[in-house]
């Protein structure tokens, strides 16, 4: 029996200590130019609301990426692609949940690529596509059935 060694180089080690360090001090860094630019009351209210939009981002990007990835699995393909694309909108839902400008900015650019697919693929949801019943599922259904087993019905 082989055990794996995860050896981890002394510069990465170092480079992620530094960045969890430096991390606070960028956000407030960044939290105090934002207020002095906007004011204190708006930026505590702009620094909530990003944590409300990363968790309804979360909410709605994590779900169809990991709808991407369960179905390259049912296909049986490598989920290579799906699997990044997962990870990266789950991290980056939780980076812009937490709070704090610095990570809501590097949320929301994980965030993207996922974000620019569904437009593309016109899969958006917006608040008028969420208040219409999905249909697509019902209209694909095809029962077959004999002359004498329906009648036409007048709507």
């Amino acid at each position: 029996m082989s055990t794996r060694s995860f050896n981890v180089p002394a510069n990465r080690l170092w480079l992620g200590l530094a960045g969890l360090v430096a991390l606070p001090f960028a956000e407030l860094t960044a939290f105090f130019w934002v207020a002095s630019r906007i004011g204190l009351p708006l930026a505590l209210i702009v620094l909530v609301a990003t944590s409300f939009i990363g968790l309804s981002l979360l909410r709605s990007q994590g779900g169809a990426a990991f709808s991407r990835l369960a179905r390259a699995f049912n296909r049986g393909e490598a989920p290579d692609g799906a699997a990044r694309e997962s990870f990266m909108v789950a991290l980056g839902g939780v980076l812009m949940i937490l709070p704090g400008f610095v990570t809501d900015a590097i949320g929301f650019a994980l965030l993207l690529p996922s974000l620019i697919r569904q437009w593309r693929e016109g899969n958006a949801m917006t608040p008028a596509s969420r208040s219409k019943p999905d249909r697509t599922r019902a209209e694909t259904k095809v029962i077959d059935l004999d002359r004498n087993e329906w009648k036409p019905v007048d709507e």
